[in-house]
């Protein structure tokens, strides 16, 4: 699969308040119980925590693994508008290989890196601010964006990229990586 020639392409605008009061009923121990991704060496998201939705440790790119907080979240009709406003993007079939909330902690950041993997370059890496503010800066290829929550944007994630979160509150946003088939 080819990635879009530029850095940055949204696709959308959609209505996150459902998954934002959700992401807000979380506590810090949900937060904090799966820690895969912060602690991989060399990982770039230490200052990160996650709540898996649809996620494999392998990384597969096929028969993705619906977790627990997926279906406890509601999410077969929270993520439901979203998913669609990804396939009428994309004018045809697909499907989610991984689906993941991630929280950056204030003042933190996700130093420059580039994804590698079969998976995570052979799919459509989506994101959508949950809660955000304009002191969050999202870069890829050297061009900055200040996300508004409920954006749906695509990222060239084979391309360097990184975000600085300058503010006093976490950043949230709903990571989606989408197969067209």
């Amino acid at each position: 699969m080819d990635k879009f020639p530029g850095n940055f392409r949204q696709l959308d605008r959609v209505d996150v308040s459902g998954i934002k009061a959700k992401v807000l009923s979380l506590t810090d121990e949900d937060w904090a119980a799966y820690d895969f991704r912060q602690n991989r060496p060399g990982s770039a998201q230490v200052d990160t925590e996650s709540v898996p939705l649809i996620f494999d440790e392998d990384f597969r790119h096929e028969n993705p693994t619906v977790r627990e907080k997926f279906v406890e979240f509601g999410c077969d009709t929270l993520l439901e508008p979203i998913l669609q406003s990804i396939s009428d993007y994309y004018t045809g079939e697909g499907y989610v290989v991984r689906a993941l909330l991630t929280r950056l902690k204030p003042q933190g950041v996700i130093p420059p890196h580039v994804d590698k993997g079969y998976s995570l370059l052979n799919c459509r890496r989506i994101h959508i601010p949950v809660i955000s503010t304009d002191e969050v800066e999202f870069s890829v290829g050297g061009e900055q964006r200040a996300m508004k929550e409920g954006e749906v944007w695509e990222i060239n994630n084979a391309r360097e990229h990184f975000v600085v979160n300058r503010g006093d509150q976490r950043r949230v946003h709903l990571i989606i990586d989408w197969v067209p088939t």
